[in-house]
């Protein structure tokens, strides 16, 4: 046994190392790689993924929080692969000075610590101007949320978070045996590919995104309800009767029935009510 080899998966961050070549298969097909891409992988693990995406691409960039690790398996990959470039670190701690490094847009690939998963796609969305794609191993659960319709038990606000800024396929369910250790729960891959434009059009981002999480503030409250009570919102009856005479949508409903074009309405109402109320108030 090689010393790499030997070194344990370290709980503190998240490892869990895939041992499956057919859903190593699935990640590649995925990201549709070519000799002419440029490509950032987030873990570099044990290198399984790392040699599949430097055999493919034209180059690739690999960031590894585990000191030890780093050490063990950068130097004997970047030996093999000229076009591979190791760096030690934390990807999120790190993200600003990464993302600068690159001038053609990149492919995202990873096999990501679940606790983490969010704040990684949030980091994408931030810099989807440079993303052509991002393929992600994640727990099941979060796949499901990311690619939920709705009326689905696993749609919210994370769901129409990222549908906003990324279009989500569900690519493959991926059994726990396909990792060493073997994980606690169920993986996904999942594909995001930004929007050229958002799916709707809303008079003002953040004020879709403050009504979005407040609807979905209180389980099994209605709309009304959600909005009027949630720290996000508490709006007056008022402001809602007139929202729901100027957008028909009933209030009544729950936050996990509306779709995104749906609530950008509801949000185009909502903006247009202040609007009127200020410049009313400026005489």
């Amino acid at each position: 046994m090689s010393d790499r080899e030997k070194l344990p998966a370290l709980k503190r961050f998240g490892q869990n190392f895939l041992n499956d070549t057919t859903v190593l298969s699935k990640i590649i097909s995925a990201a549709e790689l070519t000799a002419h891409d440029t490509v950032l992988e987030i873990g570099m693990g044990n290198g399984i993924l790392t040699k599949a995406l430097a055999e493919a691409a034209q180059s690739v960039t690999t960031i590894e929080i585990d000191h030890k690790r780093f050490e063990q398996v950068a130097p004997g990959l970047m030996e093999r692969y000229k076009n591979l470039h190791c760096i030690e670190g934390d990807f999120l701690e790190l993200s600003s000075k990464l993302w600068g490094m690159f001038t053609d847009k990149v492919k995202l690939i990873a096999n990501i610590p679940y606790m983490i998963t969010t704040p990684i796609i949030e980091d994408c969305i931030r810099h989807k101007e440079q993303l052509e794609r991002v393929v992600l191993m994640v727990q099941k659960e979060v796949a499901l949320r990311l690619c939920a319709r709705p009326g689905i038990k696993a749609y919210g606000s994370l769901t129409l978070f990222v549908q906003y800024s990324m279009d989500v396929a569900y690519i493959a369910d991926v059994p726990r045996d396909c990792f060493t250790p073997v994980p606690k729960v169920d993986s996904a891959i999942i594909c995001l590919t930004p929007h050229q434009r958002p799916p709707v059009t809303v008079s003002s981002t953040e004020l879709l995104f403050k009504v979005i999480r407040a609807s979905f503030w209180g389980k099994r409250k209605t709309l009304r309800n959600c909005l009027k009570q949630s720290p996000y919102t508490h709006y007056t009856n008022t402001l809602l009767d007139e929202v729901t005479s100027a957008c028909g949508i009933d209030l009544s409903r729950r936050g996990e029935t509306l779709s995104l074009e749906e609530f950008a309405r509801m949000t185009d109402a909502i903006f247009r009510h202040f609007e009127i109320a200020h410049k009313k108030a400026r005489g």
